[in-house]
């Protein structure tokens, strides 16, 4: 009879610690798009970790997590129970069907000019050409480019041919170049309303590896 009492309020300590656990340190994501391609697959489930970026700030190459609602695109409004549904998907990283997050690689940071221009297109930081290996198939023939011309409609200053990311901001693309909204279209994003950065896909199996 003890063991019975005892069981309900187990289950509430294990939940509260997964609680604290997804705020505050870790947290499993869904893919749900092929933007992040081949580093992430449709369907990968990730770790993203919440600590980092209490000790220092986003850095190039990470790839970070952040809400859509970022870009202003608003959440929706769904009922309570689902919600709750929802809430709970996310402990297992599990889709919610409503897509709510982004996952794209940090490519400039605060401070930072970027273009990114050329056939086939070259990521020039600082007035620097860095290399690309992951994004897909290796080059990007056909992809958006970034000039000064695009500085006004991203809401960035013009600075060497190209433009300056603001203070407290990063520009992020997706790997799979052509197929990404990301900063190219939205702008750079505010470096506090980053998740956390991913480090590892733990589903499934076949893609199991560190990032």
């Amino acid at each position: 009879m003890k063991a019975v009492l005892e069981f309900p309020f187990l289950v509430l300590i294990a939940f509260v610690i997964a609680i604290v656990i997804k705020t505050f340190l870790v947290q499993a994501f869904y893919i749900p798009s092929g933007s992040m391609r081949p580093a992430l697959e449709v369907k990968d489930r990730v770790l993203v970790e919440k600590v980092s970026y209490r000790l220092h700030d986003p850095r190039r190459e990470d790839v970070v997590v952040f809400a859509k609602e970022v870009f202003g695109v608003p959440a929706a409004d769904v009922p309570w129970p689902d919600d709750v549904r929802n809430f709970l998907r996310e402990l297992a990283g599990l889709p919610t069907g409503q897509e709510e997050d982004y996952i794209k690689r940090v490519v400039a940071v605060s401070g930072d000019t970027i273009r990114y221009v050329g056939q086939p297109r070259r990521l020039i930081i600082n007035g620097t050409e860095v290399p690309q290996p992951y994004i897909k198939g290796g080059k990007d023939n056909s992809s958006s480019t970034i000039t000064s011309a695009d500085c006004a409609r991203l809401d960035m200053d013009k600075a060497d041919g190209g433009c300056r990311v603001p203070a407290g901001r990063v520009f992020v693309m997706g790997d799979n170049r052509p197929n990404s909204e990301d900063s190219r279209i939205l702008g750079p994003i505010e470096e506090d309303k980053i998740i956390g950065r991913a480090f590892v896909v733990i589903w499934p199996w076949a893609h199991f590896g560190f990032m």
